[in-house]
């Protein structure tokens, strides 16, 4: 099969590589990126030649250009003659790459003689086209296999690009086009055409195998996964499992290894081997340590090389999964935890703790397979989560009592030991296949409740095993989608001339504002605490919190030091929590009110009126609705509102009740909440008109109110970016002009946000310092 196919010009069982795609994409994405800088920053292209290589003497520059000419076409004859002898789809994907990056470069080239893009060079030379189509050529033969033919054609072709730039017959904009259209061309050929697999045949396999001592007559394949290639044999001295690496897929399991890495904390994770090679190095070795501690496991016979792909041989373990029958016997389960215990006490974490992975063997013993993911020199959380998996997984087949008893029984783990397994009973802490058969059970809920000691209250908190969360990366990612946005609407208006236009007193009656909503606050909070609390000290609190949303989301932070500050002042705990929780309640049943208040009065006139808000904020209110409908139809983001929203309810609803039986601390909490919402419309109104413009009361109030929702939603700092960008959207929205809207917001937000902070720093430290916070 493998002659045939190295015989034939379109040979079939052909594969297209995960790592060409990803080339692919990589010189795809550059070079969309230059005709985008080329189309719409006009001149960002237009680097200059460096005067050293233009003064080079012309008549040594062609000789070297001739030469480096000559060189590369005899490398491409070469590459064409090697795969015309051994490989002949090779000349065919050539032939393919070398059209398509000849057409892109004509194209490419065309396009700059027309001014569409940056010139790429000289109209009656465009060295473009050669130098692409040389390199679309070399990358086309697949450049693995002929190191010295390649490496020379590269060589060459680099020597002719520095060469035209000397003479002037390519810019620098036309090298970069034609090294990423060369590339690109040859990638887009070998993905879409694919490639002759380098695995090896079977019947190489076998030559391999008898080298080393292993005579087998065939080879069963077992498994085809992404990287490798799993087959069985049979010998004199028993069953032989043979694991074939194959380069062409090497980039998968690379790529989802590494995004384990990034993703995970390292003590979860450990530093798991990326090269395969290594992959296969560590598997013997830690099977050499199992086996010396005791512990049965795959004995690997040999590690041999064939070709560029590696072949590992291994005797595997005589019997059956243990877990592939409801009836194992309790001693059977207890000698899989013994055996793992083992296998920690030697430093090793298996890493993939599956039902395959636990074999009873023929004499009764239990024995661990699937060493590839373990680990020598684990840390102890990487033992903990084996410990997690084989819990999890005997717990899904043989029921939660049965698995507690024999971890107890095999593993012997000690209290503490167990209380800090509780908190990594989490779907994050298992594998794929034991994540799945557990999905939608309440295996691990019930292992929580059998796990967890009775004289310790309640379990332990789960563990963080994730380097950086899904939150985080939608929160960077919007952040970094609206500061571009930002930054491209700033770069359309004159700031310079707006800010000196600017009117300061209106600026100062924006920094009034911003100090008016500290009152509101402190008196929204004070309203429903049993004890009298000092209003000067709790606006200070209330300050103070403008330094803490810096480093934390809006709503988070704040009611965090309110809490503390309520401990503080000898409330207990639990009613400190309640207090703060009714004070938001007021809060958001306040601000709806205020929202729903606004925006009827915005569709009042004396001549027409009406019962339905303005169109502008009839169209703010639709889209803030169509984003909350759109939220909440997600099951996972219900699931995580209700979480959030029903224990606040239950702490918070019987002190509801009680301030709504007393008037006065019900009117003062509502005046703190419409004092706070009054100081922020007059702030944002007074940096509207401190740039030229205003917008009606009603209006304003609506875009205000439906911006702070958003903020407060944000994950971010102080509702950060979000809250700029809605605000922004709602005042054009509105009919603010964008040059009054941005740099309106610009102040707005200064006023409320950035400069209280240091103000908030000192309050923050002197209450600190007191021990009030």
């Amino acid at each position: 099969m493998a002659e045939r196919a190295a015989g034939s010009f379109w040979p079939s069982g052909r594969v297209r590589r995960p790592a060409d795609v990803g080339r692919l994409c990589w010189y795809a994405g550059g070079l969309l990126v230059l005709v985008l800088l080329s189309v719409v920053v006009p001149g960002a292209t237009d680097a200059v030649v460096p005067p050293g290589l233009r003064g080079l003497p012309r008549g040594v520059v062609g000789v070297v250009n001739a030469v480096a000419s000559l060189s590369a076409l005899a490398a491409l004859l070469g590459l064409a003659v090697d795969a015309l002898r051994s490989r002949r789809f090779a000349l065919s994907s050539a032939g393919l790459a070398g059209l398509l990056g000849a057409a892109l470069a004509v194209a490419a080239q065309r396009a700059g003689e027309a001014g569409w893009i940056a010139a790429l060079g000289p109209a009656g030379e465009p060295a473009v086209i050669p130098v692409a189509t040389g390199l679309a050529v070399v990358v086309g033969t697949d450049r693995s296999r002929s190191v010295r033919l390649t490496l020379l054609a590269f060589s060459a072709l680099a020597t002719m690009t520095v060469c035209a730039l000397a003479l002037g017959s390519l810019t620098v904009a036309g090298a970069v086009a034609a090294v990423l259209i060369g590339a690109g061309a040859g990638f887009g050929v070998r993905v879409a055409a694919g490639v002759v697999p380098a695995r090896p045949a079977e019947e190489e396999v076998l030559a391999v195998l008898a080298r080393a001592g292993v005579a087998v007559d065939a080879i069963r394949t077992l498994q085809v996964a992404a990287g490798r290639a799993r087959y069985a044999a049979r010998d004199t001295a028993g069953d032989v499992l043979v694991t074939v690496v194959d380069p062409d897929r090497r980039g998968v399991t690379v790529a989802r290894r590494l995004w384990r890495v990034l993703r995970f904390r390292t003590p979860a994770v450990g530093r798991p081997a990326l090269s395969l090679r290594g992959v296969l190095e560590r598997q013997a070795l830690v099977s050499s340590l199992a086996g010396t501690a005791g512990v049965a496991v795959p004995r690997v016979q040999a590690l041999l090389a064939a070709g560029p792909a590696l072949v590992l041989v291994e005797r595997p373990l005589g019997g059956t999964p243990l877990l592939s029958a409801t009836d194992a016997p309790d001693s059977s389960l207890e000698g899989a935890f013994a055996a793992l215990r083992r296998l920690h006490d030697a430093g090793i974490a298996h890493g993939a703790l599956t039902e395959r992975a636990v074999v009873l063997l023929p004499d009764g013993g239990v024995g661990l397979g699937e060493l590839q993911y373990a680990q020598p020199a684990a840390g102890e959380l990487q033992r903990d989560l084996d410990v997690v998996a084989l819990v999890v997984t005997v717990a899904a087949r043989m029921g939660v009592p049965r698995a507690v008893a024999a971890l107890r029984a095999g593993y012997t783990p000690r209290p503490v030991d167990e209380h800090r397994l509780v908190g990594l009973l989490q779907p994050l802490a298992l594998v794929r296949p034991v994540r799945r058969t557990v999905a939608g059970t309440a295996v691990l809920e019930d292992l929580r409740a059998a796990v967890t000691a009775p004289d310790r209250g309640r379990a332990a908190p789960v563990q963080r095993l994730e380097r950086v969360r899904l939150r985080t990366l939608v929160s960077v990612a919007g952040g970094t989608v609206a500061a571009i946005v930002l930054a491209s609407q700033l770069s359309e208006v004159p700031l310079g001339d707006a800010l000196r236009q600017a009117r300061p007193g209106w600026l100062a009656v924006a920094l009034l504002g911003s100090a008016l909503t500290y009152v509101g606050a402190g008196l929204a909070l004070a309203a429903f605490v049993p004890a009298r609390l000092p209003l000067v000290r709790t606006c200070l609190v209330q300050l103070a919190s403008s330094f803490v949303t810096l480093v934390t989301p809006p709503t988070v932070g704040h009611v965090g030091l309110n809490i503390r500050y309520l401990q503080r002042a000898g409330i207990p705990t639990a009613s400190a929590a309640a207090t703060v929780g009714v004070g938001q309640v007021v809060t958001v049943g306040g601000t709806l009110l205020l929202l729903v208040v606004a925006g009827w009065l915005s569709g009042v006139s004396p001549s027409q009126p009406s019962l339905l808000p303005s169109g502008n904020v009839l169209a703010v209110l639709l889209v803030a609705a169509g984003i909350l409908a759109v939220a909440l139809a997600v099951p996972g983001t219900r699931r995580a509102l209700r979480a959030r929203v029903e224990p606040l309810l239950r702490r918070t609803i019987p002190q509801l009740l009680a301030a709504l039986t007393d008037p006065r601390r019900l009117g003062t909490a509502l005046f703190g909440v419409v004092l706070q919402n009054a100081g922020y419309v007059l702030a944002l109104d007074a940096s509207l008109r401190a740039f030229g413009t205003s917008l009606d009361l009603p209006a304003l109030v609506v875009v205000y109110l439906v911006a702070s929702t958003v903020g407060s939603a944000a994950p971010t700092p102080g509702g950060l970016g979000a809250v700029e960008a809605a605000l922004v959207g709602g005042l054009t929205a509105t009919g603010v002009p964008l040059a009054a809207a941005l740099t309106a917001v610009l102040a707005f937000r200064a006023a409320t946000f950035w400069l209280p902070a240091p103000l908030g720093w000192v309050a923050f430290t002197v209450l600190q310092r007191r021990d009030r916070i």
